[in-house]
């Protein structure tokens, strides 16, 4: 192997990182995520001394896949910061690139992202995509773990849950007046992301929270995918999808069930 490597994937949670030496070897570690919304000074100052004890990682060869890195500007902004810490190599991708990479070559086909946040893209091959969706959690992000987040604690706050799944969530999450100050601190967008995998254990088939994770998918199939005939074309990742792929599933299944009747009739 002539030299190493070093490859990123950072989503809307965090970003995860493989090094990969001259001999083949490798080693795994997490950072935040390098997400534009969370872009700021004090954000690039603190990688500016994270990066200055990794020498060894800033000779290597940098392929940094990253959400929001599909934008030429946002592309060139964290690019500039790489070279400005130190890395002597530099290649900058979007997730939405890794995906349609990843799952279908240069093949044509529609890849969805489903994790933190959620885009759809239409992809033509030789690089040529057509993003749908991608609004960011404040106009969009249907059928992520943000908006099942989202989806949760609305009915929670409207009491819309019978007493018993109610007062789970409460001492899962804090009573009332502590769950809208943890979603309105600096940190609400990443507590509202983690109550998918915080409400897991309170999760069963047929179970109340099952119906939201199910409606958060049918909000995002029927406005993103009914455009599509069947399930063949469509690859879908994310975290989010894949710890709820069962559901997803169960979800599509009826979507298909539901177009072959209208199509019918």
């Amino acid at each position: 192997m002539a030299g190493s490597i070093l490859i990123a994937d950072s989503g809307g949670t965090k970003t995860d990182w493989c090094f990969v030496n001259s001999h083949g070897e490798r080693e795994y570690f997490t950072t935040k995520s390098y997400h534009p919304s969370n872009w700021n000074d004090d954000f690039f100052n603190e990688f500016f001394i994270y990066w200055q004890s990794k020498e060894e990682l800033k000779k290597s060869e940098l392929h940094f896949y990253g959400a929001g890195c599909l934008n030429k500007s946002n592309k060139t902004i964290i690019e500039d910061y790489f070279n400005n810490w130190g890395f002597q190599n530099v290649n900058i991708y979007s997730d939405v690139e890794a995906a349609c990479h990843a799952l279908l070559g240069d093949k044509k086909g529609t890849v969805a992202i489903l994790g933190t946040g959620s885009v759809v893209c239409d992809y033509e091959g030789n690089n040529e995509f057509k993003i749908r969706g991608g609004l960011g959690y404040i106009l969009g992000d249907e059928g992520s773990g943000y908006y099942f987040g989202k989806l949760l604690l609305n009915s929670l706050l409207n009491n819309e849950f019978d007493s018993k799944l109610s007062n789970n969530l409460f001492n899962l999450l804090g009573d009332k007046s502590e769950i809208i100050r943890k979603v309105y601190s600096s940190e609400g967008k990443n507590f509202i992301s983690s109550l998918a995998v915080l409400s897991k254990e309170l999760n069963s088939p047929n179970s109340v929270i099952e119906k939201i994770h199910l409606i958060n998918f049918q909000i995002f199939i029927s406005k993103y995918l009914n455009d599509k005939q069947n399930n063949n074309d469509i690859s879908i990742v994310g975290s989010y999808a894949f710890h709820n792929k069962s559901i997803l599933q169960k979800c599509w299944l009826w979507f298909e069930y539901s177009s072959n009747r209208s199509r019918r009739a």
